[in-house]
Parts: structure tokens; sequence; C-alpha cells
């Protein structure tokens, strides 16, 4: 069967099957990152190509170089971990001009400065268009993983869901202008420029209890907290925090908001479980307490008093 028709969740499951562990690794396939048997040092990889992760006719190369920093250390910071390094690996076409070249590692310094982590090295081939390769490792004291969710756990996630994909609409329609009073220019900065919620993690690391990262989208993302950790996640649909140039947005161009919000990726915000009742912001950001945890199995949505099965889901590159 073609990998087009099976998508992620099931081309994983198939890889998995294949593949074989021997006693090197704590944590493996799975998570947002694999463990070492040591228990402190996490490592993740992700693969960014042009027309699909990033579209190169609004963002500059710069913009490119921070949008993919962020995915990859993200990944380290959605398993409790402090990035450390970073490797590059660079396909590029042979007309790119030295100058963006710069601007590009410009952009992935930039990152790696904020969160004290060096670029290592890596590789450069030729190839018809940009792909960027990058691999992170991290440090730990306790990796953080997806499956430690349990009944009585709250469910939070830090800012605005579905902001950095208002980000890329409003560059998208050449929006900005028109809605640039009511947040226009945060939601274009969290799609251009987004920052692992490193500083939030360290805030509040010792309560949570399984963790990930929102790159994939709520629904999805969500959706692999319940399957992991083997309960049933509740969503409250008035409790998704939601940014008000979002809700204009989504007006405007006749968009269903609750699917917008539930689909929409790469916001790289914090979603995670505890049994603490946190503050409505840590180190600055917003933190919003969405549902809860309890015995069972799949995730639910309450909208209104009313409790249905959540099929919506995020992102998935094969489908």
């Amino acid at each position: 069967m073609q990998v087009g028709k099976i998508g992620e969740e099931r081309l994983l499951r198939l890889i998995q099957r294949v593949v074989r562990g021997r006693g090197h690794l704590l944590v493996g396939i799975g998570d947002d990152g694999l463990v070492l048997k040591d228990g402190r040092t996490v490592l993740t990889t992700d693969a960014y190509a042009q027309g699909v992760h990033f579209d190169l006719s609004y963002l500059s190369y710069y913009d490119v170089g921070r949008r993919c920093a962020c995915a990859a250390l993200s990944d380290l910071v959605a398993m409790g971990a402090e990035p450390v390094v970073m490797l590059v690996a660079l396909a590029l076409p042979r007309r790119t001009s030295s100058r963006a070249v710069q601007e590009l590692y410009q952009g992935l310094e930039q990152v790696c400065a904020e969160l004290n982590c060096e670029i290592g090295g890596g590789d450069i081939i030729a190839f018809d268009q940009l792909v960027l390769g990058l691999s992170a490792l991290g440090k730990t004291r306790r990796p953080l993983l997806r499956s430690g969710a349990e009944p009585g756990d709250l469910v939070y996630v830090t800012g605005y869901t579905g902001l950095a994909e208002t980000g890329r609409l409003l560059l998208v329609h050449k929006l900005s202008i028109r809605f640039k009073a009511c947040g226009g220019e945060l939601a274009i900065e969290r799609h251009r420029h987004p920052l692992p919620r490193l500083q939030v993690l360290q805030r509040v690391r010792r309560g949570i209890s399984a963790l990930i990262d929102t790159s994939d989208g709520l629904g999805s993302d969500v959706r692999h907290l319940s399957q992991l950790s083997g309960v049933r996640v509740v969503i409250q649909a008035e409790k998704i925090p939601v940014h008000p140039v979002t809700r204009e947005l989504c007006q405007v161009l006749d968009i269903d908001i609750n699917k917008f919000v539930l689909s929409s990726g790469e916001d790289y915000e914090l979603l995670f479980t505890s049994k603490r009742r946190l503050g409505s912001t840590v180190a600055g950001v917003p933190v919003n307490c969405i549902g809860w945890v309890e015995k069972g199995a799949g995730v639910e949505i309450e909208n209104q008093g009313r409790r249905s099965k959540l099929r919506i889901r995020g992102y998935d590159h094969l489908k």
C-alpha cells in the first residue's frame, strides 16, 4: 500500500516492527526524541524542505533558519532537555548565493544563541531545492515523555493555539496591514521567528507528568499524549487559548475556528499534563489549563457541557 494512503502513524508502527533494539536506548521511536541508556542524553532529527515547510516567496533565508532551528530544538525542550549542540545537513541549489547561505546560518545561530546551543558542523550537498536536515543533542536530569499522563492530571498549553498559522495566512493573503491593530504583527512574528519555550520548561518541569510540543496541531498532539499514556484526555473547547487576530482572520476568510485551532501546527508551544495548579503566565508566557486526564482511552472535547469524540487531527505529511 502506498504511504500516502496509510499516513504517518501507521507507517511509524510499520517501521517499529522492522527495527530492533540493541540495548543502547532508554527511549526509542515514538517520542519527540530518543534518550540514550544514560537517561540524560536526548537526540532528535528533523528535515525541512522548500515548498513543504517554508516558502521563500515571503520568508527570507534568515527567517527559514530561525524557523527550522526552532522546530529542531523545540523537540529537545519537549523531552525536558536543554539544547547543547546542533548539526546541519544542507541541500542547496547551485544558483543559491553565498549571501543567502550566510543569512540562513545567521537565523540558525540566532536561535542557538538564545538557547545556549552550538552549531557543531554538518554536511552540504547540491540539490534542486533547499532542504535542511537538523540533528540536535540535549541534556536532561530526567527526560519528560509523552507517556506519563495520569488520571487526575490537568492539561495545559502555552501561548495561543493557531497563532503561527494565522501569521502564515496573513502573509500569504497579504493582510498584515489590515490586521495590524488586532495583533497581526505578533502572529507573523510567531510564524517567522518562533522560539522554543525553554524558559517555561525550566520554571514548571518539576510538576510535569507528560510533555509534547504543538508542532502537528493540538488535535494530533493531544492524541499522542492520550495514546502513549493509556488515558482519556478531555479538552474544554472554550478554554483553548485563541488570540483575537485568529478569531478575526477566521471570520474574514470564512474558516471554522474550532477546526482551525485544533488542526493548525507549527506553534511550537508546550502541551503538558500536571497535577499542579499553575498561574496564568509563566516566564511572561500565557499558560492555560484546557482540560483534564481521566481513566479510559481517546480524546474527547467538551463544548457547552456536551462531550464528544475529538475527530479533528493536525497535519500529516504523507496524506
